[in-house]
């Protein structure tokens, strides 16, 4: 450790009236006083939700990425802890799923997920290409229900669908489960 002159003295601590009495009484002004942080409900999912429940659908003009291009590997430069974080595309496509969804649905209710993924599925031979969509449905599953207000425990069903197209892109459509395959769930 260092000299004791290196070292921080703990600052001391005063009552309310000390405080007053040594900015005489007075209150900050009314323009000097710290914002106030604005209420944050946490828990989005247990609001009220009012309105129309319709199915959600949404279209994303990509494909969600695969798992093996979510997340990379970072040493961290002062502990030298090695740790697995999501990679730069995966964050702008949370953000931009977030930004994209302006409305929440009704956090009691069950649903059903069906995710269409339109993409080029067959070689130029005609053969089948090899593109594995079911490692895709848990990052896009999470962002639209953060984005809807939901938990995902609440998707009972999860259709995934892959579609011969030239151009790639992915249908995502939210159905309330319907009553009578809630006995199934």
């Amino acid at each position: 450790m260092g000299s004791s002159e290196n070292q921080r003295s703990r600052p001391e601590r005063i009552s309310a009236a000390d405080f007053s009495a040594m900015t005489g009484g007075k209150s900050p002004p009314p323009g000097r006083q710290a914002p106030r942080k604005p209420r944050v409900n946490h828990r989005r999912w247990t609001a009220r939700i009012e309105g129309d429940q319709t199915p959600f659908r949404l279209r994303l003009p990509f494909l969600p990425p695969s798992v093996n291009k979510l997340f990379t590997t970072v040493r961290d430069p002062q502990t030298g802890v090695i740790k697995r974080v999501l990679t730069q595309q995966a964050r702008r496509i949370r953000r931009l799923v977030l930004a994209m969804i302006d409305r929440e649905l009704n956090p009691a209710a069950l649903y059903e997920l069906h995710i269409d993924l339109y993409m080029s599925c067959f070689t130029r031979k005609g053969l089948v290409r090899k593109v594995d969509v079911s490692n895709r449905v848990k990052f896009i599953e999470d962002c639209v229900c953060t984005a809807l207000g939901i938990d995902d425990s609440h998707i009972f069903r999860v259709v995934l669908t892959k579609r011969d197209a030239p151009q790639e892109f992915t249908l995502i459509e939210i159905r309330p489960l319907a009553a009578e395959d809630r006995d199934a769930a």
